[in-house]
């Protein structure tokens, strides 16, 4: 298996036996960064590796599906213990400036592709970058559409909603939801998803069956659509695009007056002779891709440039500038 991880040199990608344990996976993260004694940082909000894991396997943590941050235990032991600072106010405005300047990729809200075809335009509907974006995202475009097995629909499918919904399907379904598809004990891996672990393929595939309707979904950095449900000849197909750690969703909007306008939104269309939407949508990545939309916030790890503390995450960065008065950051670009 492979693993993302990044340091305060810079990331990289390891290759690892499926079958590895955490011991085996820090040995091998110490080898490749060059560092004495580490801590690994992972998940959102960061969790660190504790040293009783070491027997664990990666899989059975989910690692493999992380980006790890590797933090020199060095930098940690000689951080003084950190008090609240009382001038660090006008430090996390310098911050604030310094990231919105050098780190931000923008707001994605005006990225649009005009279809003169049909006199429409496609765009981008932001999602709250709050642990739920893919059922956010997938969740406006099913409206109106039945869930297998029930009766009625709704107009609205709110997160909570559909986690339940994938919970209760990989649990009817032992024999096909087992370890082996979803890289954790079913019952673990659905109380994670309950408790608000993010979304992925797995849930993407999972929807696309219950509402039966086809998921497309495109990767920012990439430009690659990934079709779930495609095989199934469903009538209907709705777009998410992937910008890394974040879901958003795509809209055909009527005029310019409708633009702000969400419920108008225009977000499943016809599987046959709408080839246009998925060719559109490559273009509003293509803008995405040209903005580094796919460095999210959430993701964005970087060192302090006075105390070499490793943070991840715009809420980690600014609670440091606040706690310790600090403001200069450098980021750790992923270098894969």
């Amino acid at each position: 298996m492979r693993i993302r991880f990044r340091g305060p040199s810079g990331g990289g990608l390891l290759e690892l036996a499926d079958d590895a344990t955490v011991a085996q996976l820090l040995l091998a993260l110490r080898a490749e960064t060059g560092s004495g004694p580490i801590a690994v940082k992972f998940g959102w909000p960061l969790q660190t590796l504790a040293a009783d894991q070491g027997d664990l396997r990666v899989r059975e943590l989910g690692l493999q599906r992380e980006n790890l941050t590797v933090v020199p235990l060095e930098s940690v032991e000689q951080q003084p213990a950190v008090v609240a600072h009382p001038a660090a106010d006008s430090g996390i405005a310098e911050l604030d400036a310094q990231l919105a300047a050098n780190l931000s990729y923008g707001s994605g809200e005006d990225v649009k592709a005009d279809m003169p075809e049909s006199r429409t335009t496609l765009v981008l509907r932001v999602m709250p970058d709050d642990g739920d974006c893919m059922f956010s995202a997938v969740g406006g475009a099913l409206g109106g559409l039945i869930p297998l097995g029930a009766s009625s629909g709704s107009n609205e499918y709110t997160p909570a909603t559909l986690r339940r919904m994938v919970v209760d399907a990989i649990r009817e379904d032992p024999l096909r939801f087992d370890a082996n598809f979803l890289g954790d004990p079913p019952d673990k891996y659905c109380r994670r998803l309950l408790d608000g672990m993010w979304g992925g393929g797995i849930e993407l595939s999972i929807l696309s069956e219950i509402f039966r309707v086809e998921i497309r979904s495109v990767d920012v950095q990439t430009g690659t659509a990934y079709h779930f449900g495609e095989q199934q000849d469903y009538d209907e197909f709705c777009i998410v695009i992937y910008s890394g750690i974040h879901y958003d969703r795509v809209a055909e909007v009527t005029s310019e007056g409708a633009m702000s306008m969400v419920e108008f939104d225009v977000t499943r269309w016809n599987t046959v002779g709408n080839e246009s939407i998925l060719e559109r949508t490559q273009e509003i990545c293509q803008i995405l891709r040209d903005r580094h939309y796919y460095t999210n916030v959430s993701e964005l790890v970087v060192v302090c440039n006075q105390c070499q503390e490793v943070l991840q995450g715009n809420k980690a960065i600014t609670q440091h500038a606040r706690l310790t008065g600090h403001s200069g950051v450098t980021e750790i670009v992923d270098s894969t």
